[in-house]
């Protein structure tokens, strides 16, 4: 088990150097071998997984790659996470019921008990619609650091759609909710990062990454 922690440690290292840094790599995997012959193998990997780390900044295929982890990680995640939760309570919601909005709701007199009836209606449409949200994040986010930016757009254009359906769903049902500013401006950072690391990568690497443009 260690071994393949090692192996997959070192992957990453390698991973993390920059496409002419190819002499380095190969003396770093030849090191790697006898390490591993020694039973250093997981400390060594380690190691160059922390010199690569720190050589990010200092090449414009690390930079690129810090920009679009911290994109993805401080926003596309976190967002995801966000709408995958919503539609967990929407289940929980389904299944039981009520859930703690609905019980306030309940408690807010005869309009109030109209809203809760919609918004009741409601739940297993916008489970559905929130899953299907946090999802089309995801992918995102993983053709972002894959570099296949059609495919990221297209799936940023599919979220799109379908906060616009939740939002539309939730504004005639469960007025005043409130929530929907926050997520388009995390979509259109989203629109806006898309193209700019297409173009930024291209201009760095030049043909040198063979991604979608």
């Amino acid at each position: 088990m260690m071994a393949g922690i090692a192996e997959l440690v070192m992957t990453l290292a390698l991973r993390c150097l920059p496409r002419d840094g190819s002499e380095w790599g190969q003396a770093m995997s030849a090191e790697f071998d006898l390490a591993r012959r020694d039973g250093k193998a997981l400390g060594f990997a380690c190691g160059c997984l922390i010199a690569a780390w720190r050589r990010l900044p200092h090449h414009a295929e690390g930079r690129i790659a810090v920009v679009s982890h911290a994109l993805v990680l401080g926003l596309i995640v976190p967002i995801a996470t966000f709408h995958l939760g919503c539609a967990f309570s929407g289940a929980r919601l389904v299944l039981s019921g009520h859930d703690h909005y609905h019980d306030m709701l309940m408690a807010g007199g005869a309009r109030g008990r109209i809203l809760a009836d919609a918004y009741v209606a409601a739940a297993p449409a916008l489970t559905v619609l929130l899953l299907l949200l946090g999802s089309a994040h995801l992918a995102v986010a993983w053709f972002l650091l894959d570099g296949r930016w059609r495919r990221a757009a297209i799936l940023w254009l599919v979220a799109t759609i379908i906060a616009a359906l939740i939002v539309h769903i939730i504004a005639i049902t469960v007025p005043n909710v409130g929530g929907s500013a926050i997520q388009f401006a995390a979509l259109a950072i989203e629109l806006a990062a898309i193209p700019f690391l297409a173009r930024w990568r291209n201009a760095g690497a030049g043909s040198s990454y063979p991604k979608e443009a």
